[in-house]
């Protein structure tokens, strides 16, 4: 990786801060939002060698937004103290049982079943205490065997939370899970997979699962060279989409063949009749040593995939020629019909040091919708929160974190979604700079 990654809007802080007081605010926040947004991404805690840095593999850092009565709050940041960070900072270790493989937990964060969990997809999860200064390791009372996901799945209607964990070191290389409302581990499926591969998304529909098996391969030869990302771009292996019954065992997934493509993220996958629509920022290649140092030589566009059992095949369609990338939709509907969608505008890579700003895509008009955040200001994943009233998809807020260049600190933007190119109706002026990272979550009040 590039040491960009080590500078400006993405260099690490250092400092853990507890600003337990109201923050300045331009505008009005909206009196609905009651709670806070979580965020997180890679901070490393020890400044890495110049040029060793894998942006991916920093340590954990959560950034605490507390909103409620019309005020901001507060802010607090935390390490995400994994048994290998803890030991570096000196401070009391996860409790809980021992982990396969101790991910840096530095990519997304969620609460469900009463417990926020802290997720990276190479290890196990970690619960998250209120303050975000103690952790445990959470393996589901002993029923997890391999690492989880960053982006599991809430069902609206059941509450259930559907993930996957992908074992670099297996067979089974991939199993499959639910745990239900509560956060009870229901169920777990193995599924057959020839080779270990980066699976870092996947769709969940009312009745069906959809994985991902892409050509971004692990390589035992890296890991053995101590590569961070042991990882390898492999398209002469193929590349297929599996279609698993949510109610069916490892024995029922069908698989379908498509071009040779990468995915990071997956905006929404719906059912159609007998037909399956997925939604994702699809890549021509990925780890394939682009020359900037990034994960990607190719930029990133919003693509459905339509996968026809009937037929046996996959449809694909290019939704827009901008590359995009951090998408998300009201999850109230996921797992279900979406008619808009939310992504990041890149100006150019897939990582790239800038962003040009959010886009609100309308798929059942076909427009789009841009923010420009203004000069030297680049924003952060867009989280849409649901309106107390609302009842259109899109009444709701967008909240995004922007670096401003200018001050080298960071703010929290409001966005009214119905009104989406329009001025923010509040911005939040954090103490701080938050460093770009990766997934949030907003957690009501009452959760």
């Amino acid at each position: 990786m590039s040491d960009q990654y080590l500078t400006g809007k993405f260099a690490p802080v250092l400092e853990e801060r507890s600003d337990d007081h109201p923050l300045e605010v331009t505008g009005a926040i909206p009196p609905d939002l009651d709670g806070v947004l979580l965020r997180n991404g890679p901070n490393p805690a020890v400044p890495p060698d110049a040029g060793g840095y894998d942006w991916l593999e920093g340590d954990g850092m959560l950034h605490q937004i507390t909103l409620g009565g019309g005020v901001a709050r507060g802010y607090r940041n935390r390490w995400v103290r994994t048994r290998k960070l803890a030991t570096e900072l000196g401070t009391p270790p996860p409790t809980g049982p021992g982990e396969p493989i101790d991910g840096p937990c530095n990519s997304n964060v969620l609460r469900h079943g009463g417990t926020t969990l802290a997720l990276c997809g190479s290890g196990f999860p970690l619960a998250v205490s209120p303050t975000l200064e103690r952790t445990r390791i959470h393996d589901f009372d002993g029923m997890l065997a391999s690492p989880m996901t960053a982006h599991p799945k809430v069902d609206p209607i059941s509450g259930e939370l559907v993930f996957f964990g992908v074992d670099p070191f297996g067979p089974p290389f991939l199993r499959s899970h639910v745990a239900d409302r509560s956060g009870m581990l229901a169920s777990s499926e193995e599924i057959d997979l020839p080779r270990a591969v980066l699976m870092h998304d996947f769709g969940v529909t009312a009745t069906r699962t959809i994985f991902l098996d892409l050509p971004v391969v692990f390589d035992l030869g890296l890991a053995g060279q101590g590569r961070s990302l042991p990882y390898r771009w492999s398209p002469d292996e193929g590349a297929r989409v599996g279609v698993l019954p949510r109610q069916g065992t490892g024995a029922d997934i069908r698989w379908y063949s498509i071009d040779p493509a990468y995915v990071f993220h997956v905006l929404n996958a719906h059912d159609d009749g007998d037909a399956v629509v997925l939604d994702v920022v699809r890549y021509d290649a990925a780890f394939d040593s682009a020359p900037d140092g990034s994960l990607a030589s190719s930029a990133p566009f919003l693509t459905r995939w339509t996968i026809d059992p009937s037929a046996g095949r996959v449809r694909e369609e290019r939704l827009d020629d901008r590359p995009v990338e951090f998408p998300r939709i009201d999850d109230t509907v996921a797992c279900h019909p979406h008619r808009y969608g939310y992504c990041t505008l890149l100006r150019s890579g897939p990582l790239s040091p800038g962003t040009a700003g959010l886009i609100k895509y309308d798929f059942l008009r076909g427009g789009s919708e841009c923010f420009d955040p203004g000069e030297h200001r680049s924003v952060g994943e867009p989280v849409f929160v649901r309106a107390a009233d609302g009842r259109a998809e899109d009444e709701g807020w967008i909240l995004s974190i922007v670096h401003d260049a200018a001050r080298d600190a960071s703010d929290l933007v409001i966005l009214d979604a119905t009104s989406f190119g329009g001025p923010p109706v509040a911005t939040v002026h954090l103490p701080a700079r938050v460093p770009c990272g990766f997934h949030g979550s907003w957690i009501p009040s009452t959760s």
